[in-house]
């Protein structure tokens, strides 16, 4: 019997420490065994997990370079005495570094020289914010470039054609003969507004594309080259060319004009405001002048389709046009 009573004071002792732990807790923390979880339980039966990713466990992937082929990058090249951007195109991306955070850098340029022709091996490196790196190679050629002091037209060229720029149904008139046309200022602004309004399907604009424009002034003197084969290019008296930003393009544009002679008047006003030349040869048949001049002013090894920046070995700097 007093056992029995022993028994049943203490189960009344321990139910009255239970309900003063409920009252006093409201809720408990417990950790689990597995150290990267926290697991709160409240009086309400909720049950809230937050995980943490341990302290000690970090990125360990490097970045990737893109276009990269077999640990190298695309080879480039420019011609002797060029100021050379290699790193502006290079782009690496990662799992976790944006790609703006990512360090990317020249490890070794081996022996690259400016002013030296040859071929040079440079190690490009890329670093993430996790310290992580990759490796590739980039060739660059330096070419030695041909300074080209006169150009001479020989019997392959049309002085002051009357209609020229008019409109036919096979296209503006020039480009459908071989020949290069060479106009004063004058006679050119002339003959482009006396036909514009007839080009309905280029926005009048007389449609010029695949072709060479040379810019002159009154001494024949190169101010500007304009070349659209494959790539559009633009190379200004100073020799210095570029592949973009600039206003003509390549292509029909029935309501505001495309082209080679989009926006040039305007152009030529600020180009050869004294009054110069413009000579000037499409793509018709074998392509015998638009061949030859862009043999004499920018790739002197071009055959036939298309040419890229890296593709000239001419300076025309300094370069005059002869008329014979």
């Amino acid at each position: 019997m007093l056992k029995r009573i022993a028994l049943l004071f203490l189960a009344f002792a321990l139910c009255i420490i239970a309900v003063s732990c409920t009252e006093e807790g409201g809720n408990q923390s417990v950790v689990s065994s597995d150290t990267s979880k926290d697991i709160s339980v409240d009086t309400n039966n909720d049950i809230s997990e937050t995980v943490s990713v341990p302290s000690d466990k970090k990125d360990t992937i490097p970045p990737a370079f893109v276009d990269a082929v077999d640990g190298a990058l695309p080879s480039v090249s420019h011609n002797v005495g060029e100021e050379a951007d290699f790193l502006s195109g290079i782009i690496a991306r990662d799992n976790i570094t944006a790609d703006g955070d990512i360090v990317i850098s020249v490890t070794d340029d081996g022996g690259y020289n400016k002013d030296v022709a040859g071929v040079y091996t440079l190690t490009v490196q890329a670093q993430d914010e996790d310290g992580n790196i990759s490796t590739v190679t980039l060739e660059v050629t330096v070419k030695e470039s041909v300074a080209q002091s006169v150009i001479t037209f020989s019997g392959n060229y049309a002085v002051k054609s009357t209609d020229a720029l008019s409109y036919t149904t096979s296209g503006t008139k020039f480009r459908t003969a071989d020949v290069i046309q060479v106009m004063d200022f004058d006679t050119f602004t002339e003959q482009y507004n006396a036909y514009s309004a007839d080009h309905t399907n280029n926005g009048q604009v007389p449609f010029f594309p695949n072709g060479v424009i040379i810019i002159t002034d009154n001494d024949y003197n190169i101010v500007q080259v304009r070349i659209a084969a494959g790539e559009n290019i633009q190379i200004e008296a100073d020799g210095s060319a570029k592949n973009s930003g600039f206003a003509w393009t390549n292509t029909i544009d029935s309501s505001n004009g495309g082209g080679m002679f989009k926006d040039i008047l305007k152009d030529l006003d600020t180009l050869i405001p004294d009054g110069g030349y413009i000579m000037f040869v499409g793509n018709p048949g074998e392509q015998t002048c638009r061949k030859f001049l862009i043999q004499q002013l920018f790739f002197s090894g071009y055959e036939s389709g298309a040419v890229t920046l890296d593709s000239c070995d001419i300076d025309i700097s300094n370069t005059t046009i002869s008329l014979e």
